[in-house]
């Protein structure tokens, strides 16, 4: 059966608005972490040279910081240090623009783009498993109601690609497209190295369960490859083959040190009240119980991504602290972490109880409005030496409700009408047809996971007894 317009229809619509949300939201001034990376690209696309003058962007020379942001070429020069996709990936961008002044909003359109393309993706993913309604919700809270707008979107940040990685590598598995996973296991590694840990779970879990060898090789074919590729790069950068050349490495291991050991550092990624994930993700209370009853239903690569990001998280916390610095709304470390899980949690959500039923749209609802307001203003956040007692939501519903409350009742607003539309009539009969045109097991739509639930078949309907002739 041919697929109709409409089934292409939705996820360019999605993808146009999510696009053009996080194009208006975009941070004019953001932290020296993305200028930093928007200076060297910048200088790159218009000269060609990897090592800019530092002294030519004050906000980096006057920093009393500035070493965070600073790491010394193989022949003794100051250059930018951040990781090799941070950087190459709004070169294009600047390269377009070409503006007279460092200005970050080339890399701030960039990372808004890359991170609706990663919202589409996931959309497309759940599409073929859980229907088009169900999807765009799912594709919508993770758009609006996590970091992925206030930070991935909002800035060129690492996450900007970790987050377009993460979801990319589901989207592959779930089309057995292992070249591909190991594609996007290496726009991970750009964005941030140990990233690569969730590809490589992913790619050597699932050829540990279907037993095929063939799947690690063909993902950490194309994973190592792009290593190599960012050797190159901080080898054209930084003088240096090694390809954490754009970080000054003592910095992480004396980190590791000391926060090997120290309990309070894990607790903070879930329990601070600034960067808690429990506090920003009551949905996780609500979905993580379902998903874990049903996680030997789920797919096997979801339940291995799941794993690749924990396993991040791990990492993270023993190479840095939790807090992840300033001049950012709501949580950043972990939001790999939330990333990752996000497909179990979505595909586990037909089966959620009556109780988890109505709990689901009040904390899908809070979670909109905790991240929105940050997201949409520039200048919310807290101090990384407060994040353990002051959250940034609260902070501004005591000490600014004449800014916060006027976004939240805009928010509550859009997010009614958001609602109202999914269950309006015609919307509901262009969704169904949607899915009668392209749902899964018809022509065109790859097969599901071999490790995923079987389809329960309808028992036919009981046929009547028979009439009796008199």
């Amino acid at each position: 059966m041919p697929r109709r317009p409409a089934h292409h229809l939705v996820p360019a619509l999605l993808f146009v608005a999510v696009a053009g949300l996080y194009v208006l939201t975009v941070n004019p001034a953001p932290s020296p972490d993305a200028w930093s990376a928007d200076f060297a690209a910048r200088h790159i696309a218009l000269t060609g040279d990897p090592v800019p003058d530092i002294s030519d962007f004050p906000l980096l020379d006057d920093n009393i910081i500035r070493e965070t942001w600073i790491v010394e070429t193989a022949d003794g020069r100051e250059a930018v240090g951040r990781s090799p996709g941070v950087i190459a990936a709004v070169v294009p961008a600047y390269a377009l623009a070409r503006p007279t002044t460092v200005s970050p909003l080339p890399g701030a359109v960039t990372a808004a783009l890359l991170s609706a393309t990663a919202v589409l993706l996931f959309f497309l993913l759940l599409r073929r498993r859980i229907g088009t309604r169900r999807a765009l919700v799912a594709a919508g809270l993770l758009g609006v109601a996590t970091p992925v707008w206030s930070v991935s979107a909002d800035a060129i940040w690492p996450h900007t690609l970790t987050t377009l990685g993460i979801v990319g590598t589901a989207w592959a598995a779930d089309r057995r497209r292992w070249w591909l996973v190991g594609v996007f296991g290496g726009v991970m590694l750009w964005g941030r190295l140990h990233a690569a840990l969730v590809c490589a779970v992913v790619g050597l879990g699932v050829a540990w369960s279907r037993r095929r060898p063939a799947v690690a090789a063909r993902v950490g074919a194309a994973s190592l490859l792009a290593l190599v590729l960012a050797s190159a790069w901080t080898r054209w950068m930084y003088g240096s083959w090694d390809p954490t050349s754009g970080y000054r490495v003592g910095d992480f291991t004396s980190g590791a040190a000391g926060h090997l050991l120290d309990p309070l550092n894990y607790l903070g990624f879930l329990v601070s009240a600034d960067r808690g994930l429990l506090w920003w993700c009551p949905l996780l209370l609500v979905l993580g119980p379902t998903a874990w009853r049903r996680r030997r239903e789920l797919p096997d690569w979801s339940r291995w991504l799941a794993l690749g990001g924990a396993s991040y998280v791990l990492s993270q916390a023993v190479l840095n602290r939790f807090s992840g610095g300033d001049h950012f709304y709501g949580y950043r470390t972990s939001l790999e972490l939330v990333v990752a899980l996000a497909p179990a949690l979505a595909l586990a959500s037909p089966h959620l109880s009556e109780r988890a039923r109505r709990w689901f749209v009040p904390a899908a609802v809070l979670q909109v409005v905790l991240i929105a307001p940050g997201a949409i203003s520039d200048d919310m956040y807290v101090p990384v030496r407060d994040v353990w007692w002051r959250n940034a939501f609260l902070d501004a519903l005591v000490l600014r409700p004449a800014d916060l409350l006027p976004l939240v009742a805009a928010v509550m607003v859009a997010v009614l009408v958001a609602v109202r539309l999914l269950h309006a009539g015609a919307v509901v009969r262009l969704l169904a047809r949607v899915d009668g045109a392209g749902g899964p097991g018809l022509r065109g739509s790859a097969p599901p996971s071999p490790t995923a639930a079987a389809p329960v078949r309808p028992r036919p309907a009981s046929r009547p007894p028979a009439r009796s002739s008199r």
